[in-house]
């Protein structure tokens, strides 16, 4: 896993209604949640996930490239967290729950009843789950596409 003080993640460098403070601060926030995460995290995320993203499908355009993207990746790490038959590192482990929690509260930096902006503090901290755990994304798509062959 990355260190929380590394560079922005690439995809998150564009201009955003987040300022460099605002994101480095919610990175670190990240890295210290993912370090205190509980099996008890773990329950909420798997119950409570996919009513948030019920919600986010109802309230904004799905179209929309940022939140079809956003969701895109919610799915991904949700898939992740809920596949028995792939093993993870618990570290990574903690930085998806960390993540799916952090886009299931409802308070964040932007509240998510803004239109498509509320969303943007949820994809940034998911971008830097996605990049800080790169390899098992990589791993869980080899995988899906190995099960997905023998099936």
């Amino acid at each position: 896993m990355e260190n929380p003080n590394t560079s922005m993640p690439q995809e998150t460098t564009k201009e955003t209604p987040i300022s460099a403070a605002q994101q480095q601060k919610l990175e670190q926030e990240l890295f210290a949640r993912a370090q205190r995460v509980t099996r008890e995290d773990e329950k909420v995320v798997v119950e409570e996930l996919p009513e948030k993203v019920a919600k986010v499908l109802d309230s904004v355009n799905q179209r929309l490239p940022v939140v079809k993207n956003l969701l895109g990746k919610v799915k991904t790490l949700y898939s992740m967290l809920r596949d028995k038959e792939f093993a993870m590192a618990w570290s990574s482990k903690t930085m998806i729950i960390a993540g799916l929690l952090y886009f299931i509260s409802p308070i964040d930096l932007l509240p998510d009843y803004i239109p498509v902006l509320g969303y943007i503090d949820d994809a940034f901290v998911i971008s830097i789950v996605m990049n800080a755990i790169a390899s098992e994304i990589e791993r869980f798509q080899e995988h899906k596409a190995e099960t997905q062959a023998h099936s």
